[in-house]
C-alpha cells in the first residue's frame, strides 16, 4: 500500500515538473523574442498565439489613443499617445481627423494611403512609416489615413471625410481580415452598419483588463485553446450564418472601392496585401490582376496597378512576435511604391 501511494505521488510530482517546466519555456520564448526567432516556425506560431490572446493590446481601444466614431466604429484621437508592444514602444501624432499624420497633411494631398494597422504603421515610428519615407522619395504630399483593422469598405468611408481635390494616386493596402467587412457592406446594400458606442465600451474594457502574468497563464490558454476547438464544430451548427454571398475576397474589394463616396475615375490606384510573414503564397494580388484585366470594369479600375510586395520584402523584416513590419520593412515597400510613383510622373 505504501509503495502504491509513493508510485501515485512520485508520479504527481513528475507530471507537475513537467507542467511548470512547459509553462517555463513559453513564459521564456514569450518574453524573449530574440530567443524565438530561432525556433521552429510551428513553435513561433504557438507562442505568437499565447502573445497575441494573454498579452498584447490593440490600440482602436486604447482610451489614450483611440476613441468612439459613429460613421467609423472609431478613430485614433488626435493629439498625442504612445502605443506599446513586446518589441517595440512608439510615439503617435494624430491629427484633428483622428489620422496618424501631421494637419497640414490633410489639406489637398497628392497621395492617400489607405490601409489598416499596417499603413497606420503599427511597431514603427511616425517618420519610418511607408507613408512617411515615400513622401520624402517622391516629393509629393502624402496623407497617411491608414487606421488599425479598418477595412476597405471604412478606408473608402474615411476617404469621404477627406480633401482630395489634388489627388493623384490613392494606395490601398488590402489584408486578408477585411473580407468580412467588405462582405457586410455588400450584403447591406452597400451600407456599412459600425459598432454602438456601448459596444466600443466593451470592447475598450476587454481590451484593458489587466494582462500581467500568473502561474500557469500559458498553459491555462493552451488548454482554452484546445477546448474551444473542440467546441468549434458545435457551435458552427448553432451559430447564426452571415448572409451567403457567391462573391470572393477580390470581387468584394472591388466592390468596396467603387462604391465609396468619392470619385476615384481621375485616380491612380495603387493596391497591394499586406501578407503576413507566414501568407507569402496568398493568391489576392494575382487574382486581382487577372480579375481586372479579364474584367467589364471602369478604365480606373483596369488601370489598378498591383504590388506583389512578396518580391520586395523580406519574412526578416517583420517583428517576432508581432505580424508586422519593421522599420526596414516600410522602407521597402515605400522604395517599391516610390518606383511606381515616379514612372507614372514620368509618362505624363
Amino acid at each position: 500500500m505504501k509503495r502504491a501511494v509513493k508510485v501515485i505521488l512520485f508520479n504527481i510530482l513528475a507530471i507537475a515538473l513537467l507542467l511548470a517546466l512547459f509553462e517555463g519555456t513559453m513564459y521564456l520564448l514569450v518574453h524573449t523574442p530574440a530567443l524565438l526567432k530561432h525556433c521552429p516556425k510551428g513553435i513561433r506560431n504557438s507562442i505568437g498565439y499565447l502573445y497575441n490572446v494573454g498579452d498584447r493590446k490593440v490600440i482602436q481601444f486604447t482610451p489614450e489613443c483611440a476613441q468612439y466614431d459613429p460613421g467609423l466604429g472609431y478613430t485614433l484621437k488626435p493629439g498625442h499617445c504612445v502605443f506599446s508592444g513586446a518589441e517595440f514602444r512608439n510615439r503617435y501624432d494624430i491629427n484633428s481627423l483622428g489620422l496618424r499624420d501631421e494637419e497640414k497633411a490633410l489639406r489637398q494631398p497628392e497621395v492617400i494611403v489607405a490601409g489598416d494597422s499596417y499603413a497606420m504603421g503599427w511597431g514603427v515610428d511616425q517618420e519610418e512609416t511607408f507613408a512617411r519615407v515615400l513622401g520624402k522619395k517622391t516629393g509629393l504630399k502624402v496623407l497617411n489615413a491608414g487606421v488599425a483593422s479598418y477595412g476597405t469598405a471604412r478606408e473608402m468611408l474615411s476617404l469621404g471625410r477627406l480633401e482630395t481635390g489634388r489627388l493623384k494616386y490613392l494606395i490601398v493596402q488590402y489584408c486578408e481580415n477585411d473580407f468580412d467587412e467588405n462582405r457586410e457592406f455588400l450584403n447591406q446594400g452597400n451600407r456599412l452598419k459600425t459598432m454602438s458606442a456601448e459596444e466600443y465600451a466593451g470592447y475598450r474594457a476587454l481590451n484593458n483588463e489587466a494582462k500581467g502574468y500568473y502561474p500557469g497563464k500559458y498553459l491555462a490558454l493552451k488548454i482554452a485553446k484546445k477546448r474551444n476547438e473542440l467546441r468549434k464544430p458545435a457551435a458552427k451548427k448553432e451559430a447564426k450564418e452571415p448572409a451567403k454571398t457567391n462573391r470572393d475576397d477580390v470581387d468584394l474589394f472591388l466592390n468596396a472601392l467603387m462604391n465609396g463616396p468619392r470619385d476615384l475615375s481621375q485616380v491612380q490606384i495603387i493596391v497591394f496585401d499586406a501578407v503576413g510573414k507566414g501568407d507569402f503564397d496568398r493568391p489576392f494580388i494575382g487574382k486581382l490582376a487577372e480579375r481586372i484585366r479579364g474584367g467589364q470594369y471602369p478604365a480606373y479600375i483596369r488601370n489598378i496597378i498591383p504590388l506583389d510586395i512578396t518580391k520586395v520584402i523580406t519574412k526578416e523584416q517583420y517583428y517576432v512576435l508581432d505580424d508586422h513590419w519593421r522599420k526596414a520593412g516600410h522602407g521597402a515597400i515605400a522604395e517599391a511604391l516610390a518606383t511606381i510613383i515616379q514612372k507614372a510622373e514620368r509618362s505624363k
